[in-house]
């Protein structure tokens, strides 16, 4: 006897201020939330073809909504299986052994990154400050958005609460990995801290916050498979050039730091 399939529990609030909504747009939100979720809400880690064509599918408004109005939470960074194997591959040269995601959300990052090397020691830490909606909205975006039942990030069991600097000291990683760093200093706090690399996976423009004073850090922006096969809320299929931007910074424990205290 055939088992029916479980139903399907993440559901989309219709949109807010993003023009007529249609049937089509509805179909292709919920196709798109098919790709990124399980039938019981927890992520999926899709190929890179089957999320190309889902996000192909959408009202470019869409993407974000999907994302940001879920009822299994937001997301930011939407990372494949293709995404992955290039994360792993990038960790494979920088001889990492231990890793380390800060602001680490829901965790699942830090989880496909324990998939895909399960040799590696990967830790993930949050300050769990976003568990409920209204911390990662402002005044304007309550009250336009009043209506509309966002939700919180709800950590995975692995993410422990810890501070940046705290978490540094205490795992000692050979990365760091941030991304999507929330509006703050978390990025300066990784490179400050006794770190050795920090990997801060952003986009283009003022959208995640890393600080008003990293600029001053020695770093390397990283292109190749890291930008070029990330997607996240922003990206669009058929743009030329991904939002996604990847930058490594040297952290403190190496040799490579150094801090400009100009102006």
């Amino acid at each position: 006897m055939s088992r029916r399939p479980a139903p399907y529990s993440v559901t989309i609030a219709p949109p807010v201020g993003l023009g007529r909504d249609t049937t089509a747009r509805q179909a292709a939100r919920t196709a798109l939330a098919r790709v990124l979720w399980n039938a019981d809400g927890t992520r999926r880690l899709p190929s890179d073809k089957a999320l190309r064509t889902a996000l192909a599918a959408c009202d470019p408004r869409d993407i974000w909504w999907v994302c940001e109005a879920s009822s299994a939470g937001p997301i930011y960074l939407l990372p494949t299986r293709e995404w992955m194997t290039a994360l792993a591959r990038w960790l494979d040269q920088q001889r990492a052994r231990t890793v380390l995601e800060l602001g680490a959300g829901d965790g699942f990052l830090s989880a496909c990154l324990r998939q895909v090397r399960p040799g590696l020691k990967v830790f993930a830490t949050d300050s769990m400050a976003w568990r409920t909606p209204a911390a990662r909205m402002n005044a304007a975006d309550r009250k336009r958005y009043k209506s509309v039942p966002f939700q919180g990030i709800q950590p995975a069991a692995h993410v422990i609460k810890l501070g940046a600097r705290a978490a540094v000291k205490k795992f000692k990683p050979d990365v760091v990995l941030i991304s999507w760093a929330p509006p703050g200093t978390l990025v300066e706090e990784a490179i400050t801290a006794p770190s050795k690399l920090v990997l801060d996976i952003g986009v283009d423009g003022d959208v995640c916050g890393n600080g008003p004073a990293t600029w001053r850090f020695n770093k390397e922006f990283l292109g190749g498979p890291l930008e070029d096969r990330a997607w996240c809320r922003l990206d669009r299929p058929n743009d030329t050039e991904r939002a996604t931007r990847v930058t490594l910074y040297y952290g403190r424990a190496r040799a490579e730091y150094f801090e400009d205290d100009a102006g």
